[in-house]
C-alpha cells in the first residue's frame, strides 16, 4: 500500500477513537515511521485531517448515491426502507459512527467550514431526491393523502435517533430486528390502506 494512503487510513482509525486529539507522533507510530518522515508526505496534521475527512465524506455520499440509484424504480416504501437500512449498515460499524459524531468537533475552523459546506451540498441533493420519492408515494396512493411532508422530516429524524442510541446499546442497529421494527412502525403511521394504492414507483 502507498505510504500516503496508509497514513490516511491510520488517521481515520485514530480519529475515530481520539478525535482531534490524535498526535502526529501517534500517527507516525501507527504506520511504522519516524515523525519527521511523516512530513515528507504531508505538510501538517491539519492537511492530513483535511484529506482524510474529505475522503470519508466523499465515500459516504458515493455509497448513498449508489443506493438511491438502485431504488429509483422501486415503490416508495421499498426505497425509503432501503435507504434506512443502508444508514444502519454503514453506521453499524462503530468507527464510522464515532467518526461522523466527532467530525463537527475538530478545532480547525477553516477545515470545519469546508466540511460543513461539502456535507450541506450533498445533504440538500439527497433530501431533494427523497422528497421526490415521498411525493410519488403520495401520488400513487402508498402514503395517505392527509400525511404532510413533515413526515419525511420525521423519517430523517428517526434515522438519526436510532443511530444516536446505538452507543448505549450492546447490539448493532440491524441486529434482533430493532431497526426493522422501528421502520415498520414509522411506515404503518403514514401508509394508505392497500386498496387505495394505485401502483408502485
Amino acid at each position: 500500500m502507498d505510504k500516503k494512503q496508509e497514513i490516511i487510513d491510520a488517521a481515520f482509525e485514530l480519529f475515530s477513537i481520539k478525535g482531534d486529539h490524535l498526535s502526529v507522533a501517534e500517527l507516525a507510530r501507527a504506520v511504522g515511521i519516524k515523525t519527521p518522515s511523516l512530513y515528507s508526505h504531508f505538510e501538517s496534521k491539519d492537511q492530513i485531517m483535511e484529506v482524510m475527512i474529505r475522503r470519508e465524506i466523499h465515500r459516504y455520499y458515493e455509497c448513498l448515491e449508489q443506493e438511491i440509484i438502485m431504488v429509483e424504480n422501486r415503490s416508495c416504501k421499498q426505497a425509503m426502507q432501503r435507504i434506512f437500512d443502508f444508514a444502519m449498515e454503514y453506521f453499524g460499524e462503530s468507527k464510522q459512527l464515532r467518526f461522523w459524531r466527532t467530525m463537527p468537533l475538530i478545532a480547525n475552523e477553516q477545515n470545519k467550514s469546508i466540511f460543513r459546506q461539502l456535507i450541506e451540498r450533498q445533504e440538500n441533493l439527497y433530501i431533494q431526491r427523497m422528497k421526490r420519492c415521498f411525493q410519488r408515494g403520495l401520488e400513487n396512493g402508498e402514503i395517505r393523502p392527509d400525511v404532510s411532508e413533515s413526515a419525511l422530516d420525521l423519517y430523517f429524524t428517526m434515522i438519526q435517533g436510532v443511530l444516536d442510541i446505538m452507543p448505549l446499546r450492546s447490539i448493532k442497529p440491524n441486529q434482533n430486528g430493532f431497526a426493522a421494527n422501528v421502520f415498520e412502525s414509522y411506515w404503518k403511521g403514514i401508509c394508505a390502506e392497500p386498496s387505495a394504492q394505485k401502483g408502485t414507483l
